[in-house]
């Protein structure tokens, strides 16, 4: 396995668009209760921004897509507190930062003048970013809803970019332990060393 970090080349936002199982609506049931299952539907990953749990290390949240302080305003759809199809596995920077953020002010309208949230267990949410090949996710052409979900879940930030060279470095390391014969991408180790001694404060050797 090869990566020039030096070529600006595009590559997918993530591998897969999350699948959530069916699950039945219970009125007197409560959304924490689906955290395992969510997260195991999410494949441990954000939703928003695809960083999986094992690297971030903080506790995820659930998100409510339609946020709880839009739903309180709509007694008509308050089923949408505990709906199994409204929540989202998110990790922490993306959920406070779309925190109450909803644009139309109504439940049903996700997107107001191109200004809103698409459902990243909507296939459209993957054509709405790519990567680099050095990790840093952008905004896919000129669509001002990719425009406004990137700058308001900051998904420009470095954190993304680190997060996911930590996990080709993981899988380069699987792939050289399995084939021996493959050479690591030397440039890969000595970029993570510098990101770890910048942003986690950890010592290396």
């Amino acid at each position: 396995m090869s990566i020039d970090f030096d070529k600006k080349l595009k590559v997918k936002f993530r591998d897969a668009t999350p699948k959530k199982r069916i699950v039945e609506y219970e009125q007197d049931s409560t959304y924490k209760k689906y955290r395992k299952i969510l997260k195991e539907d999410f494949r441990g990953r954000c939703g928003y921004c695809d960083s999986p749990y094992g690297i971030v290390k903080k506790d995820y949240h659930i998100d409510h897509f339609v946020p709880q302080f839009i739903i309180d305003k709509f007694p008509t759809h308050v089923r949408l507190l505990n709906d199994y199809t409204n929540l989202v596995y998110a990790c922490p920077s993306c959920n406070r930062s779309k925190s109450d953020k909803w644009p139309s002010g109504h439940p049903d309208k996700p997107i107001l003048n191109e200004e809103g949230f698409v459902n990243p267990c909507d296939e459209q949410y993957d054509s709405l970013f790519y990567r680099d090949n050095s990790g840093a996710i952008h905004k896919n052409g000129d669509s001002k809803t990719s425009e406004y979900i990137y700058k308001e879940l900051k998904l420009y930030l470095k954190k993304h970019q680190i997060v996911w060279k930590i996990e080709e470095l993981i899988t380069l390391s699987k792939k050289v332990i399995n084939e021996r014969d493959i050479e690591p991408e030397l440039s890969m180790f000595k970029d993570l060393l510098t990101y770890l001694e910048e942003h986690f404060e950890m010592e290396t050797v």
